[in-house]
């Protein structure tokens, strides 16, 4: 008998201690389970923090020319489609609605790449441009910025199966040019190199973008072809002063 008695409070003494660890377990598992749960709440939402986005466009629009265009965001995630898709880059422009930049840029005949030993010259000379957007920006949280780069060219001969002419093939994708064909893929080329050193000159800002609640800025290239860069002037057939690429620009608050 005072065997089974003991056989019975030993069999009780190993539950009880059994039901203590189960229970010491259930405990730290709550333990862990509520540190999780208060570090989540503690965290910031992923809606809310700010990101840098990036996304570029490239069409022919219903005149034939050739438009590039590079939409950057920054500013909480939740609002990122919204703000991106406020605006248009495939609608027409008026360039009486933005501030021309007074300085452009000028290429030889056939050419549309800037020269190696030119470019930080060129960048010297973009620079005030981005720097004056900011500085307007700068009176707003929140703002839309927009900046044009069109590219033009004379109606010098089209230099068939030349250097530049297959170059300009091959980067277009195309079999062969007709008329208009080169003269725009010549122009928007003209405008991508500088829109290129424009866009690098947007990036060296990241730093300051925090200052900003939010922000949409778009850079938009485009090749005018033969068209005249200034419809209230006279040119000639073959004229320097078409081989150019002008810019403009806009500061709105959102």
């Amino acid at each position: 008998m005072k065997k089974y008695l003991s056989a019975v409070c030993l069999l009780g003494l190993l539950v009880n201690s059994c039901d203590v660890l189960h229970e010491k377990e259930l405990i730290e598992k709550r333990k862990a389970v509520t540190v999780v749960e208060t570090r989540k709440s503690n965290a910031e939402p992923v809606a809310d923090k700010a990101t840098l986005f990036t996304k570029t466009y490239k069409f022919k629009t219903g005149q034939s020319y050739i438009r590039h265009a590079e939409c950057n965001y920054y500013g909480p995630q939740a609002s990122l489609l919204g703000e991106m898709n406020k605006h248009n880059v495939r609608r027409g422009f008026n360039i009486e609605n933005y501030t021309k930049y007074s300085k452009a840029s000028f290429f030889q005949t056939d050419v549309y790449e800037i020269p190696a030993d030119m470019k930080s010259k060129a960048i010297e000379q973009f620079r005030p441009l981005i720097d004056s957007v900011f500085q307007q920006a700068g009176h707003y949280s929140a703002f839309h910025a927009e900046i044009l780069i069109m590219g033009y060219t004379d109606e010098s001969p089209i230099p068939f199966n030349s250097a530049v002419y297959n170059q300009l093939l091959s980067m277009t994708k195309q079999q062969y040019f007709n008329y208009n064909d080169y003269y725009n893929a010549l122009s928007f080329y003209r405008a991508k190199e500088v829109s290129d050193i424009i866009s690098a000159l947007v990036s060296a800002k990241k730093s300051g973008f925090t200052q900003f609640e939010k922000f949409t800025f778009d850079i938009i290239t485009e090749g005018r072809g033969i068209e005249y860069p200034d419809a209230k002037r006279s040119y000639a057939l073959q004229d320097d002063k078409r081989k150019i690429t002008k810019v403009y620009w806009k500061v709105i608050k959102l």
